[in-house]
C-alpha cells in the first residue's frame, strides 16, 4: 500500500556569534513543510520547503537597529533507495532562493544505523556540491554520526523523552581553499504520541579553522532551536 506523510515543522532559532572581534544576536522562526511518499517497491520520494524568517541585530555598530526580514527560501527533493532494513542512498536536489545568492546543490548520500538494546547509533555519509552565479562551485564531504538514547526504559514510548547527540565534521574545497566546519548538536525531545514531538536543541557550530588559524573565534557560533514536529498520514 502506497502511503503518503505531510510532516509540518515549526523551528524557533535564538542564536548567538561570535566573528573575529564582531557579536551578533539573531532570532527567527522557520516554518518547513515536507511530503514523504513510500513507494510499492520500498523505496521512497521526500519533497520539503522551508522559509526562514529572521530578526537580527549586529552589536559592533551602536547605531545599527533591529531588523527583521525574510532570509530565505530552500527547496529540496530526495529519492531515497532502500537498500536493507538498516541502510539507505539517496540522491538529492537542492536549490536556495536568496537575494542575490540563488544557489542549487547537488546530493548523494549514504546512511546505516546500528541498533544496539538501550540506543541506536546512526551514521551519515554525504558528498554534495553548490553552485551559485556570483561563487565559485564548493564541494563538500560531510559524516554524521548521531546516538539516541531514550530515558525512559528500553525502547521509546509515547509521552518519554529521548536524548539525540550529534556531531558532524563538514569537509568543503572551494577556489582550491580547503575548509573544515563542525556541527555539535545535542537534543532533549518528547515523543507526545505516535504523530507529534517536540525537542529542545542546542547546536554549536565552528568553521575557519584552516583561514585564520590563528583567530580561534573565527566562525563560532551558538544556536539554541525549539522545534515542534507533526506527522500526517494521507
Amino acid at each position: 500500500m502506497r502511503k503518503v506523510t505531510l510532516s509540518f515543522l515549526v523551528f524557533f532559532l535564538f542564536g548567538f556569534s561570535c566573528l573575529a572581534q564582531r557579536q551578533a544576536f539573531f532570532t527567527g522562526f522557520f516554518p518547513e513543510v515536507a511530503i514523504t511518499k513510500k513507494l510499492s517497491n520500498g523505496n521512497k520520494v521526500n519533497f520539503k520547503v522551508e522559509n526562514q524568517e529572521i530578526i537580527y541585530r549586529n552589536f559592533e555598530n551602536p547605531e545599527d537597529r533591529w531588523q527583521f526580514r525574510h532570509y530565505r527560501t530552500d527547496l529540496m527533493a530526495f529519492y531515497d533507495w532502500k537498500l536493507s532494513p538498516l541502510s539507505s542512498m539517496a540522491l538529492g536536489l537542492f536549490y536556495r532562493i536568496q537575494d542575490g545568492s540563488n544557489a542549487y546543490r547537488l546530493i548523494q548520500q549514504f546512511a546505516v544505523l546500528d541498533r544496539f538494546r538501550r540506543f541506536r547509533m546512526g551514521h551519515r555519509f554525504r558528498l554534495d556540491q553548490t553552485f551559485s552565479h556570483n561563487e565559485a562551485a564548493e564541494y563538500r564531504l560531510r559524516y554524521r554520526v548521531a546516538l539516541d538514547v531514550p530515558l525512559q526504559g528500553d525502547e521509546l514510548d509515547p509521552g518519554e523523552g529521548y536524548l539525540v547527540i550529534s556531531t558532524e565534521p563538514i569537509f568543503s574545497l572551494q577556489e582550491k581553499e580547503f575548509g573544515l566546519e563542525n556541527r555539535l548538536v545535542l537534543t532533549l525531545g518528547k515523543l507526545i504520541n505516535s504523530q507529534q514531538k517536540i525537542e529542545y536543541s542546542i547546536d554549536y557550530r565552528t568553521d575557519g579553522f584552516f583561514k585564520r588559524a590563528l583567530e580561534p573565534a573565527y566562525g563560532q557560533k551558538l544556536a539554541i532551536s525549539i522545534i515542534f514536529d507533526a506527522f500526517f498520514h494521507i
